[in-house]
């Protein structure tokens, strides 16, 4: 009995330790989740004041978005993030007489502000319990493509890679509902408060690692996805390579991107207008020509650049140490173009793509010049060239820059101002009755300056100048806090 009884306390003494570890080991695995959690995102604040013959008004903007992102749990984490957007960055016949937005905080009366949560996501990687440099993302995010704006572009689905290979990483995506936010500022886009996308889109992309491109000096970044019922595929390819001599830098980029119209193209959605932008099922929607086939079905363009840089050094303070980087001097020379009967060949106007100048593609709020699937490079027969340098440099905190485009475009989008008389011709009316879309032949010049207080703060000002058809002037003033 005696014997029973001590295996009986044997066993319930295990029992308890082996209890007792697994929930200090849950302890401590639940005390990672807050002790490892990490923060990052940013914000800022700006000022933009737009003058000359076609364009004037002045707004302030201000953005905040931080992400907070757990500790891992057997190689699950969670994230959630908070996105608040206050203002326009693209004054158009406007002013700040509002823009304080109330006495007791900031009032969410325009379709473009927000206070909300934007990303919320689980994580699995793979790494410690599958020995694989594999990892999942199920949920809502920011997709972090080269055909989007990956700060406020947003999608619902799986988002999958693989670095197992340093000298090719893959991966694959596959959004349910989705939307761009150069889609959404647009007019179809916006016609019903919060719609997104239901045209699922499946991607795939191979890239080469950081470690390869570090050892070798070549990287690329190739990719191909297809939207259900809207586009049979869009394409992205970007390869460059970097040599470095002593103190110099020279990098060769090319880039192209492509995409081709599904046979009558469709768009599910809760916006009356993107349903029927491109006519057939039209319900209630728009079509910015009046004619159904108002849109390019095979679009494509081009992109290459030669990037040079020359660093400062001071002597090292240690003996056979290696020289402190305190300035550079930098020249970029570049030139753009496009291919097929259209140019609108991703989801945001800039996305992946290294473009030069500063104007161009940024001024308006639907970002509805540039590269954009619904922007001016949508419609039937358009066709840009973009040539473009620059010149910068800096010594410490301090960096200045001068850059020079000359745009010439059969489609571009005009600010009201410039939109009034009939000085070009009107090659059709995108999104309201307001801004017209003509030919533009002008150069964009600009000098900025930044000054870094710290590496996560930063202070920037800009003035641009476009001289041609459109003529007018942009000054941004900008504060940053990255974290």
């Amino acid at each position: 009995m005696k014997k029973h009884g001590s295996a009986l306390f044997s066993l319930s003494l295990g029992s308890i330790m082996v209890a007792s570890m697994f929930g200090n080991l849950e302890a401590a695995k639940l005390s990672d989740v807050i002790n490892n959690a990490s923060i990052d995102g940013f914000a800022f604040g700006r000022i933009n004041a737009v003058d000359g013959r076609d364009g004037e008004g002045v707004r302030y903007q201000f953005r905040f978005k931080p992400t907070i992102t757990s500790g891992a749990i057997y190689g699950v984490s969670a994230s959630a993030g908070i996105f608040f957007s206050k203002g326009s960055a693209t004054p158009d016949n406007n002013s700040t007489e509002n823009d304080i937005g109330g006495s007791r905080g900031q009032t969410i009366d325009s379709l473009v502000d927000r206070f909300n949560i934007g990303d919320f996501y689980i994580t699995l990687d793979g790494k410690e319990t599958l020995h694989t440099k594999s990892v999942v993302r199920l949920g809502q995010r920011s997709p972090g493509t080269p055909f989007n704006d990956n700060n406020l572009d947003r999608a619902l689905g799986v988002f999958a890679e693989n670095t197992d290979i340093g000298a090719m990483n893959f991966g694959f995506q596959w959004w349910d509902s989705w939307m761009g936010d150069d889609i959404y500022i647009s007019l179809p886009g916006i016609d019903s408060k919060g719609a997104g996308i239901g045209n699922n889109v499946f991607m795939v992309y191979v890239k080469s690692g950081a470690d390869f491109t570090k050892e070798t000096g070549l990287s690329y970044n190739l990719w191909y996805a297809g939207i259900h019922r809207w586009v049979n595929a869009m394409v992205f390819g970007d390869i460059a390579y970097s040599a470095n001599f002593g103190n110099q830098n020279l990098t060769f980029t090319g880039q192209v991107s492509y995409t081709s119209m599904a046979n009558q193209p469709y768009i599910y959605s809760g916006s009356a207008n993107l349903r029927g932008l491109f006519g057939g099922h039209n319900a209630g929607g728009m079509l910015p020509t009046g004619q159904q086939d108002w849109y390019a079905k095979d679009r494509g363009m081009y992109n290459i650049r030669v990037d040079y840089k020359y660093n400062f050094t001071q002597a090292s303070d240690e003996e056979g140490g290696a020289g402190k980087v305190v300035g550079f001097f930098g020249a970029s020379a570049g030139f753009a173009g496009s291919f097929g009967d259209g140019y609108g060949t991703i989801i945001d106007n800039t996305g992946g793509l290294k473009l030069g100048g500063h104007l161009w593609n940024s001024y308006a709020g639907t970002e509805a010049n540039g590269f954009g699937i619904l922007g001016v490079g949508g419609f039937k027969n358009s066709s840009i060239i973009v040539p473009y340098v620059r010149a910068e440099m800096g010594y410490k905190k301090f960096s200045t820059a001068l850059d020079v485009a000359y745009i010439d475009t059969s489609h571009f989008f005009y600010l009201q101002k410039g939109s009034r008389g009939n000085n070009l011709n009107q090659t059709g009316l995108l999104y309201n009755n307001a801004n017209f879309v003509k030919a533009a032949s002008f150069f964009d010049v600009a000098l900025s300056a930044t000054y870094k207080f710290t590496s996560s703060i930063n202070m920037f000002a800009a003035y641009g100048y476009a001289l041609g058809n459109p003529q007018f002037g942009r000054f941004r003033f900008q504060v940053n806090y990255v974290f």
